[in-house]
């Protein structure tokens, strides 16, 4: 195929490496922040700012947008909208087919810690967009957009409920990070960032489907973006995971660190790098006999260092003149990996000249293209110390995703009680002499009375806590997102008592 002799240079066998998975370690791994996102002052969230624990998508969505306010958010259990509708085969909104609830999306403000308590934290059809911020820690969260409703645009949009309408939002992305807002042309856009962002020992994946555009990336970047490092995610049966460049005209910074993800049942962008300077290492990539690894394209110089790659169609390949420094990686190829076999099939990588493989390699993967060497040097930024490839398959498979770490310094700060912010009209009733209970159904839809659509309705807690609040219109999605129980209510001035059975 090529010309020039090969050399051999990995001094692993495929039984060493095979042997390794039933590997155990003494000691967990050193979980503290790596890479691009200690650089320039680091990344340390809402460091310093008040505590507050949350439970519910108002809850959240309150302390987490807040624009500049440090604070870290611990998320206990699953967090969604709990607005029920049904979806078609499509996605759809529909009178019938899929139960589910309707999406959303949370701008996350700058200085903010989020993370999962326990093993429970779920962000279910709620994705998290990071626009023009820094400065954000997201931890110990599991993520999925499975079964959100969609409008078709141009591109598939999540459906979000909001004061008593439907509204049609952005892109379906577990958690999207990009710098693009009110801008139309790159050099405005230059002037623009997100920086400084640790996304560590999350879990990211979607609902199995055939139309590989029914949801889009799990983790995306686009736009200016640097300082930034993803470790111990665990990203899974999707088809696009992760893309790092919005375009071929998205010439704008990329500097981010992956390290220790696991990436399983993925067909692309895992992850697929545009004018990248970004690190990859000690991460596991495992197919299903197809799919692709590491996509290098337009304008990136690349550090690919020390990753398994297993059971692909292509593990490490190059296009529009993409560049990288390839380093000690391990292919576990399709015959080798799935217990069924894949005949003569071979996985294809890319190498830099003047690099071959061993005789127990080329059972496995056969050469495609040659990757011209780069001379991005991730050393030149931060230190590290990488994990021998030989023990990445057993450390990522262990020990990425939730329920892996320790987050009580994350709770030794000054605890708050989150409290929604209401105004004036939005207090709860003063005294129980202004409860009367609800003989005319205030939020059934059986009413002896007529009240307008728009009506406002706030829900509170016995105690006087605003829970919810929204529109007579949408009186049956706020019964839906209640547990049973007795609460106060308030509607066009009038004060009620209401249990829900």
């Amino acid at each position: 195929m090529f010309s020039k002799k090969l050399k051999v240079v990995r001094p692993y066998s495929v039984l060493h490496v095979l042997a390794l998975t039933t590997a155990t370690f003494a000691a967990t791994p050193n979980f503290d922040m790596v890479g691009f996102a200690t650089l320039e002052g680091g990344t340390t969230g809402g460091n310093g700012g008040k505590v507050v624990e949350v439970s519910n998508f108002e809850e959240f969505k309150q302390y987490a947008e807040d624009l500049e306010t440090p604070y870290v958010i611990i998320v206990k259990g699953e967090i969604n909208t709990g607005i029920k509708t049904h979806i078609d085969g499509s996605g759809h909104i529909a009178t019938s087919g899929t139960e589910t609830t309707y999406g959303e999306l949370v701008q996350l403000g700058n200085n903010k810690t989020i993370v999962g308590k326990g093993d429970k934290a779920f962000f279910n059809r709620v994705g998290l967009a990071i626009q023009n911020k820094h400065n954000i820690i997201i931890r110990n969260i599991k993520f999925t957009m499975s079964d959100v409703p969609i409008s078709k645009t141009d591109e598939n949009k999540v459906v979000a409920f909001r004061n008593g309408a439907e509204v049609v939002l952005n892109d379906p992305d577990c958690i999207a990070i990009s710098a693009d807002s009110a801008v139309t042309n790159w050099e405005g856009k230059s002037k623009q960032s997100s920086h400084n962002i640790w996304i560590d020992h999350c879990e990211f994946y979607n609902a199995a489907t055939e139309n590989k555009d029914r949801y889009d990336g799990l983790l995306d970047a686009k736009n200016n973006i640097y300082n930034a490092t993803f470790s111990w995610n665990y990203f899974h049966d999707h088809h696009k995971g992760s893309l790092i460049g919005n375009s071929n005209g998205d010439s704008l910074r990329h500097e981010i660190t992956f390290h220790h993800n696991y990436y399983k049942n993925l067909d692309a962008r895992v992850p697929m790098m545009r004018y990248n300077n970004s690190h990859l290492f000690n991460n596991f990539i495992e197919g299903k006999g197809t799919g692709n690894g590491t996509n290098v394209r337009k304008g990136s110089d690349v550090y690919i260092e020390n990753n398994h790659y297993a059971g692909l169609s292509k593990a490490i390949f190059a296009g529009d003149d993409g560049i990288a420094t390839i380093v000690n990686n391990y292919y576990e190829g399709c015959a080798n990996f799935m217990s069924s076999g894949c005949g003569s099939k071979k996985m294809r990588i890319s190498v830099n000249p003047g690099t071959s493989l061993s005789s127990a390699d080329t059972a496995s993967v056969s050469l495609e293209d040659e990757i011209k060497k780069g001379s991005f040097d991730p050393k030149k930024f931060y230190s590290y110390s990488p994990d021998p490839v030989s023990d990445v398959k057993s450390l990522v498979t262990t020990y990425a995703g939730i329920g892996k770490i320790d987050i009580s310094d994350y709770e030794n700060g000054t605890k708050i009680e989150p409290v929604l912010n209401s105004s004036s009209s939005e207090t709860a009733p003063a005294s129980s002499s202004s409860k009367e209970s609800d003989p005319q159904g205030v939020i059934s839809s059986t009413m002896e009375h007529v009240i307008p659509p728009s009506a406002n309705i706030q829900i509170f807690s016995m105690t006087g806590k605003l829970i919810c609040k929204g529109v007579y219109a949408e009186r049956e999605q706020i019964k839906a997102r209640l547990p049973q129980g007795n609460y106060l209510t308030r509607v066009q001035g009038k004060s009620y008592k209401i249990n829900l059975k």
